[in-house]
């Protein structure tokens, strides 16, 4: 299937996508640490479990998986042949905000996991690449909401190199 072919996917292709997505809002919807809703702080249990399950749905679409310092789970799917390549970086954060909407943040991590299924190539031996001259990486950022330590973005500031070396006291 051409480059072509695949960004112009079918409605059922599409509406695929929308049924996975939505199912792993109520999965990730499950994962909180209160009862009648749901709050996932950083570096908390669920943090972690909410990071593995998105590194489980990174690597079934062929991806490399990390978790960085900073707790940040990231994707990437290289080009063919160049694990190098400079990326186009996608993705939103798991963390919460107390008794947060089933759907805040978690969207676009999930939404950035559709597009590299949508696009990715996958040759003939199962091998899989990014279809670009760059890399896909879907990053799901840890503590954008700063309900544990109270600094928002700290996922963020560490991809974005501004993280302060003060951060690592926070109590």
């Amino acid at each position: 299937m051409t480059l072509a072919t695949r960004l112009q996917a079918s409605p059922e292709r599409i509406a695929s996508a929308a049924r996975r997505v939505m199912g792993r809002c109520e999965e990730l919807a499950r994962v909180t640490s209160m009862t009648g809703g749901i709050e996932r702080v950083y570096l908390s249990p669920e943090h972690a479990r909410v990071n593995r399950l998105a590194a489980e749905w990174m690597r079934e679409l062929g991806m490399t998986t990390r978790q960085d310092a900073a707790g940040n789970q990231v994707g990437r799917l290289a080009p063919a042949g160049v694990p190098d390549a400079p990326a186009l970086l996608m993705g939103s954060h798991l963390d919460t905000v107390p008794d947060a909407g089933r759907y805040d943040g978690i969207v676009g991590v999930l939404m950035a996991l559709e597009v590299v299924r949508l696009v990715r190539h996958v040759d003939a031996d199962g091998t899989v690449a990014s279809p670009f001259p760059f890399a896909l990486e879907v990053i799901a950022f840890s503590d954008e909401e700063g309900t544990r330590f109270g600094r928002a973005l700290l996922g963020s500031s560490a991809v974005a190199g501004q993280w302060d070396e003060s951060w690592w006291d926070l109590t």
